[in-house]
């Protein structure tokens, strides 16, 4: 099993249920996989340093999960399809750096 962080820009129209809706099925693919997301970190709502799909601005949040390749590679294809979700990326965490979990979440206080 392998540590990532999964960096997500929805829509600020998405309303409250749809949203959490996005989320448990994010959990249920990590879940599903033998994984799980052992941090998030939610920015709200920010300008967009460009825009996306005629938006201006996006919902940041941020997910730090424990999975397989394969599970990560379901989760992006769900989330490619995804109503509401403007743009995502998932990174795979240095093995080393990961292991004495002095990696901070990217949401997290005292990390730039």
């Amino acid at each position: 099993m392998r540590e990532y962080e999964l960096a997500l820009i929805t829509s600020p129209a998405l309303d409250e249920e749809a949203r959490t809706a996005l989320f448990d099925r994010i959990r249920s693919i990590v879940n599903q996989g033998g994984g799980a997301i052992t941090q998030e970190a939610h920015w709200g709502r920010r300008m967009l340093a460009y825009p996306i799909a005629h938006r201006t601005d996006g919902a940041y949040s941020f997910l730090r999960l424990h999975a397989e390749p394969a599970t990560i590679d379901e989760l992006d294809r769900v989330l490619s399809i995804a109503d509401g979700v403007l743009r995502h990326k998932t990174i795979r965490l240095p093995d080393a750096l990961a292991a004495n979990g002095k990696i901070p979440l990217l949401g997290a206080p005292g990390r730039a």
